[in-house]
């Protein structure tokens, strides 16, 4: 009789871990908490007609093996007309021109490269860099809204990211990034337990005991597989060793939101950063059409509290209005999106801080337990790629079925 395995988070990370424990032989059986799979990866359909991504949306060059799950399951990919790496700035200094950040993304690689160098933070690293203010600005923006959180908080390291700047077009999955999910969920049938949040995980070298609200399941071993935030809400007995705990402490969580908006006309497809507000908006295509929708992304506690998120869209959407006036925006049917607020994602994605030491624990086997999730996924973490390379790294360390 096969071993059998259960998966807490119908994520990317657990469906990726769920499909490869199955192709290994292991009975399988899928806890999730919310109503639906996919996790932080959520298609909407608008009234409209408009398909927008609640939660993640951009896959980047290089993110491989995104690409070849949805070529191997049928689902596609789709270009957005646009590149994420390459955004106008709109700023209250000297213009900041593509060549600009070409340049310091360069001077940012040198740095890095340097071994002499203790780069620190984000902000430390910026601030030694020989930059115009305005350029130097505007990086710090880019850092501050695609980490969701401040500057200072952020891994010097992770700039080797965020500052890439390409004019390769962006892509997501054809359909809606949540097609994946679904595609990666089809097979499992009723071994997929929807609205089954699981409270205690009481685990040894034997096997592992699994509590929901209303049920306790055995099993031989299992993959968790949900945010950071939520893993140190699980009751686990004993508790995870020390080292554990302490890197999952060590791990930040960005605050971020996105704004949807109709549009009156359908645009061209187009990027724009607003440096002082600490948001991107963006226009592109779905299908063969651009859609009339410009979406925004503000990231940071301080960028938020700025736009006013906590109180609405309003302020956000002046300040759109503001900022695109190419756009003819119609108030009615806008959407806000934040994640502070999601009892089962609790932020953004997380955040390697600075000097936060090796955070390997988080992927070690614990006696029948393993763990995955994007924020285990080293440099592919805070993306769709790093969640299904966790959860197919945590398959791989149960192997064949015990």
């Amino acid at each position: 009789m096969a071993g059998r395995a259960v998966i807490v988070g119908a994520g990317l990370a657990g469906l990726a871990a769920a499909e490869a424990l199955l192709k290994a032989g292991w009975d399988v059986l899928v806890l999730e908490a919310r109503d639906r799979v996919g996790g932080r990866a959520w298609t909407r359909e608008l009234p409209d007609g408009s398909l927008v991504e609640m939660g993640a949306e951009f896959i980047l060059p290089g993110n491989d093996v995104i690409e070849a799950t949805a070529e191997r399951l049928g689902v596609g990919l789709q270009q957005k007309g646009m590149a994420y790496g390459r955004r106008d700035i709109h700023g209250d200094g000297e213009p900041v021109t593509q060549d600009d950040l070409r340049a310091a993304a360069a001077a940012v690689a040198r740095a890095l490269d340097d071994p002499e160098l203790a780069p620190g933070s984000a902000a430390e690293l910026l601030d030694q860099l020989d930059l115009a203010p305005s350029v130097r600005e505007a990086i710090r923006a880019r850092v501050e809204i695609s980490a969701a959180t401040a500057a200072d908080s952020v891994d010097a390291r992770d700039l080797a990211g965020v500052a890439a700047y390409g004019d390769e077009l962006s892509c997501g999955i054809a359909g809606g990034n949540q097609a994946l999910a679904r595609a990666l969920a089809a097979p499992l049938g009723d071994r997929l337990h929807l609205r089954s949040p699981v409270t205690v995980v009481a685990w040894d070298d034997e096997g592992v005991t699994v509590r929901t609200a209303d049920d306790e399941l055995s099993a031989d071993a299992a993959v968790i597989a949900v945010p950071a935030p939520l893993v140190r809400q699980i009751d686990f007995e004993p508790l995870l060793p020390p080292e554990h705990r302490e890197a999952l402490a060590r791990l930040g969580y960005g605050q971020a939101a996105k704004l949807f908006v109709p549009l009156l006309e359908r645009p061209p497809a187009s990027a724009v950063l607003a440096v002082r507000e600490r948001y991107w908006t963006w226009t592109a295509r779905v299908g063969e059409e651009v859609q009339p929708l410009v979406s925004a992304f503000s990231g940071s506690q301080a960028a938020l509290d700025g736009l006013g998120v906590a109180h609405g869209p309003d302020d956000w959407l002046a300040a759109v209005q503001r900022l695109r006036p190419d756009l003819a925006l119609a108030r009615d049917g806008v959407v806000l999106s934040t994640w502070a607020d999601d009892p089962w994602a609790r932020g953004a994605y997380s955040i390697h801080r600075p000097g936060g030491g090796d955070d390997a624990a988080l992927t070690e086997r614990r006696g029948r337990l393993v763990f995955a999730g994007e924020h285990t996924a080293g440099p592919y973490a805070g993306l769709m790629d790093g969640a299904l390379r966790s959860g197919m790294r945590a398959a791989g360390q149960l192997g064949k079925p015990l």
